[in-house]
């Protein structure tokens, strides 16, 4: 029992019809009272229309001034009764000439109104009126009046407050369908069904959450997309070096081989790659994280190229290549995690100037646009061709070895820096010609936008 009350659509309902029965019962009060308003209005209408009567009625009789004899005052006694009405009349305070009031024991019982009486042109007295509450309760009339008033009213509550019960069951089962939709997604999410999306549907903050989870859905994708790749590619790099390995340590066990410094020697060499490979494996796991790890401040993205240049300068000159820088002509400010774009930059200049030959150039340059700042870097080194240039960002991919640019690696390099890149919402394009150099394009936006930004 307590768990049905726990539920969503019950907690809307039960909130929802609270509200519409406390706005009801504020209505009714507001209904009682406006209609008690106007019923005593009414009273004090006809009371005033009833004493202008009796007034005529005494200026015909000529009772406009006394004393009374007892003829007049019964005369006056009956047509008082007649209008249903109590009366005083009097010269001044001290002067009374017919008093009904009398026969009320308290005065705050009375609905009382005064009247000047004047007769041809002069003040003749004061008269008072009054009509005594306790007689709506006796009165056939009022009585059919209220009771007609309660039955209507009785009616309009009762509509009000079953359409007051509807629209909370309406309403309740529409806003906990949009939740509990998005439980679905979100279970169906935990039991590994990435590709599920939620509809984007309801209040504003319902499909805030809707996007937040069909992001987290994506992301959870990648990440198992990612894991997924990894395995197959780890799988596929170190089987060959360790059947190697093995094939030549069972051959040497088996006397087949001789132990020899040669030997031996290809085996260091293959131990050293994977465990290259297992470094440059754990980089890429970082990169791929740094949307969660990036450290975001604004940086001069000019300097910081210029600060990537001056440490590659003797790489350059050793190897015989000309390294140039190409600053723009205004400041270019963007909002990057320093450390990682530096490793972004470093990461491309330093394959261009290993794969451009003795003699060639490499330019690394930074331009701008109101948005983005662009930093490229163009060499004039082996190239890539045209079947091998989409896969460069590919990890673990590498071009055929006779004509790559990546023969010396294990071809994550590029793959960290599409990473870091990707993690500040920018991305990186080449473009190249086998055999005649390449350029490599990094599109940075100049403001960050947060995962949470992005969504709401």
């Amino acid at each position: 029992m307590i768990r049905v009350f726990r539920k969503m659509n019950v907690i809307l309902f039960i909130t929802l019809q609270s509200c519409f029965l406390l706005i009801i019962s504020v209505i009714a009060y507001g209904y009682n009272f406006n209609w008690q308003n106007v019923f005593d209005r009414y009273q004090q209408d006809q009371l005033k229309v009833t004493a202008y009567k009796l007034i005529d009625d005494m200026r015909n009789e000529d009772l406009s001034v006394g004393p009374y004899n007892t003829d007049q005052k019964s005369w006056l006694t009956r047509r008082a009764t007649l209008y249903g009405i109590l009366v005083r009349y009097q010269e001044d305070r001290f002067n009374v000439w017919f008093d009904m009031f009398s026969r009320v024991q308290n005065e705050k019982d009375l609905i009382i109104q005064e009247y000047p009486v004047v007769a041809k042109g002069e003040m003749r007295g004061t008269l008072r009126v009054g009509y005594l509450k306790t007689v709506n309760q006796n009165d056939p009339n009022v009585i059919a009046y209220q009771e007609m008033m309660h039955k209507r009213s009785a009616y309009l509550y009762g509509i009000l407050i079953l359409i007051s019960i509807i629209v909370s069951f309406f309403v309740a089962r529409l806003l906990s369908t949009h939740l509990h939709r998005l439980q679905e997604t979100a279970n169906k999410i935990r039991l590994g069904n990435w590709e599920v999306q939620a509809a984007v549907k309801g209040p504003e903050e319902v499909r805030g959450l809707a996007l937040t989870l069909n992001e987290l859905s994506r992301e959870l994708k990648k990440q198992e997309d990612w894991r997924h790749h990894l395995m197959e590619d780890l799988t596929h790099e170190l089987r060959t070096p360790l059947t190697s390995m093995l094939s030549q340590l069972e051959a040497m066990i088996d006397g087949i081989y001789e132990v020899d410094m040669e030997w031996l020697q290809q085996i260091y060499d293959e131990l050293i790659r994977l465990t290259r490979l297992m470094n440059d494996m754990e980089k890429l796991s970082e990169a791929e994280a740094a949307r969660f790890t990036i450290h975001i401040r604004r940086v001069n993205m000019v300097q910081l190229a210029q600060n990537v240049f001056r440490n590659f300068q003797q790489m350059a000159k050793s190897k015989g290549v000309k390294l140039q820088f190409m600053p723009t002509n205004a400041p270019c400010y963007a909002e990057v995690d320093r450390d990682k774009m530096i490793q972004v930059i470093s990461n491309i200049v330093s394959n261009a100037i290993k794969y451009t030959n003795e003699g060639g150039k490499v330019t690394i340059g930074v331009d701008w646009t109101i948005d983005s700042t662009i930093i490229y870097c163009e060499d004039t080194g082996i190239g890539i061709g045209a079947a091998d240039l989409p896969y460069v960002f590919n990890r673990l991919y590498r071009v055929d070895k006779s004509r790559s640019r990546f023969s010396g690696g294990v071809g994550l390099g590029l793959s960290i820096v599409k990473a870091l890149v990707e993690a500040h919402e920018g991305k990186i394009e080449v473009s190249s010609k086998l055999g005649s150099g390449s350029v490599f394009k990094v599109t940075i936006p100049n403001v960050y936008k947060s995962l949470e930004q992005q969504l709401g």
